[in-house]
């Protein structure tokens, strides 16, 4: 095996990992959290403003 093949290996192990990593659905609620954070500081950049 070269090292190209084994480079493109351990990046597509590494990439399938962190995919995985990602898509757990135990990690939804963090997600769900920091999808407020911008609308949050929005909101509360307006009340600051009036």
């Amino acid at each position: 095996m070269n090292f190209q093949a084994l480079f493109t290996l351990v990046f597509f192990v590494a990439f399938i990992a962190m995919t995985i990593w990602v898509y757990r659905p135990s990690r939804k609620k963090d997600y769900e959290k920091l999808s407020h954070m911008a609308l949050e500081a929005d909101r509360r950049k307006e009340r600051d403003e009036q």
